[in-house]
This record gives C-alpha cells, structure tokens and sequence, in this order.
C-alpha cells in the first residue's frame, strides 16, 4: 500500500482503500453477526475520505495511522445509528433489569411492576413506559419471523440472547478499547508512578501507607500519582476526543513526551484492544481521572 502524501483527497483515499478492508476485518469480528459486513465498509470508505479531506501532511503523523482512527470512529458510529433505543432507555432498562434480578433472589420469585417501582423508588408506570419503549424500538428488528439453523420458524427474538453487549455492539467495542489503553498506558509508566497509581486506585490503599513503604512523604506520592494521572491524560488525548489537556505548568512534560511516543512506537490500537483484561471497576474510576 503507498503512504504517499499528496494534497489530492481523491487520490490519497482511493490510494488507501485496503485501509478499509483491514479495519473492517479487524472489527467485524467483534460484533454481532447481524451486522453487516458490507455496510460495515461502507461506513469505513465514509470515514476514509473524511480522513482524505481532513488530513494535513504538515502534522507529521503518517496518513494511514491517521486514516485508521478515522475509519474505526465512523464504523463505531454507523453501528451506533442502527440501535433505534437511546442510550438512556438502555440504561434505564439495565436498572430494571438488575432491580428484577434483586427482588427475585430476594422473594424467590419473579417480582411485579410494583415491586420493581418501590425498589427503584419511581412509579410502577414509568416501569411499564420503559419497557414498553424498549419493545417498540425492537418490533420491526426482532418480531420478523426467521428460519433457524434446524428448520424451525420463529421470530428473530426467540434466538437472540437478551445481553446488554448484544443490542448495542458498539459500546462493548468502546469498553474494551478504553479499558485496554488504559491497561497498555499503565504498563508503560515509569516504575514508581505505575506502582503508586495501581496501589492508590485498584487496590485501595491510603496515600500515607504508601509513603510509609516507599519512605518518602505523603506530598511526594500524591505527586507521583498527579504525575502518572497527567502522562496518562497526554497519552489517551491522542487518541480519544474531548480528554483535557495536561496543564502547561505540569511538572514532567519531557517525560510525559517520551512516556507518550514510547507507547505510540510499540503498539496499535489492536493490540490495545486485545488488553482489555483490567478489572473495569477500578478502571472506570481511573478513565474519570483521566477524562477530568
């Protein structure tokens, strides 16, 4: 594939077209297998050519490494606009869902609107509204009969399994991505601010327990631990939108440079997207930190 530089948007998109293929590949597995493949690519091919008309040589960074970004957001966004619940239904449904599974452990049987309504503390009706708008978001998808693998004719949602990750993929896409940078950045971190930042947030320890093992004052571990919370925000503000920028009076700005192209030069987004390992408890508390 040429990694030409020319100013031509048509000609450098149509020079990287295999980006597309590649990117697709990478992700197709990830989703369910009701999305399809070729609307996938069409997605991408979007997401190149805004790659084409948006890039600027003058940056420095190489166009593919540029146009992959690109590819993978407007992929995650097409997949996005299929789910015709919102966000905030799902979440409201997932509450529901995980009140149910309380009250029936705890009656031993399945518990009713009312019961579901007192142990959220709303009305029964706003029970029945949301779920009532989660079907009507999933008749025309689900409701449409389908012959299964043996034969039998049934609606599509008798064969799908009612999991969070399944209605919207892109979310769980999005997960295991932030939380294998997360994971990758962490790794990288000069040895005192990983052990610090791992202490202090994924296990829980004081500030002062730690200066007390470290023998240094409890000011010199929290500085150690703004100054990890810092290199990450630099490294992640490469990759992600809307992180804030690292203040310009931060201590440690030639190593939080060196941190940052230390990890740009030894891995991928792919291969970032294989760590998502952590626990997502104590990494969704760092990724607050890191998104200030």
């Amino acid at each position: 594939m040429t990694t030409t530089t020319t100013r031509d948007p048509n000609a450098l998109a149509e020079a990287h077209l295999p980006l597309v293929d590649q990117v697709v590949s990478q992700l197709a597995n990830r989703f369910p297998r009701h999305v399809d493949r070729d609307e996938l690519w069409g997605a991408g091919a979007v997401g190149l050519v805004d790659a084409a008309n948006r890039y600027d040589p003058a940056t420095g960074v190489p166009f593919p490494s540029y146009a992959t970004i690109r590819i993978r957001g407007a992929i995650i966004d097409a997949t996005r606009s299929r789910d015709w619940a919102t966000r905030r239904l799902r979440r409201d449904l997932r509450s529901i869902e995980e009140a149910s599974e309380r009250l029936e452990n705890r009656l031993q049987r399945r518990p009713d609107d009312e019961e579901v309504a007192d142990e959220l503390g709303i009305e029964a009706q706003v029970v029945r509204d949301r779920r009532a708008a989660a079907l009507a978001s999933a008749l025309l998808t689900l409701d449409g009969g389908r012959t299964g693998d043996t034969g039998d004719a049934g609606p599509l949602s008798d064969r799908i399994v009612e999991d969070d990750k399944a209605w919207i993929p892109e979310s769980s896409l999005e997960d295991n991505e932030l939380v294998g940078t997360l994971r990758t950045a962490i790794e990288h971190l000069p040895v005192m601010l990983r052990q610090v930042l791992l202490e202090h947030h994924f296990e829980g320890r004081r500030i002062r327990d730690i200066a007390a093992d470290l023998g240094v004052t409890e000011a010199r571990v929290s500085q150690l631990r703004q100054e990890a919370i810092h290199a990450l925000q630099a490294f992640f503000a490469t990759s992600f939108d809307r992180v804030p920028d690292v203040p310009d009076g931060a201590p440690g700005k030639r190593r939080r440079a060196d941190f940052v192209a230390r990890i740009c030069a030894t891995t991928t987004w792919r291969t970032r997207l294989d760590a998502a390992t952590v626990d997502l408890s104590a990494a969704d508390r760092t990724l607050e930190l890191v998104a200030g």
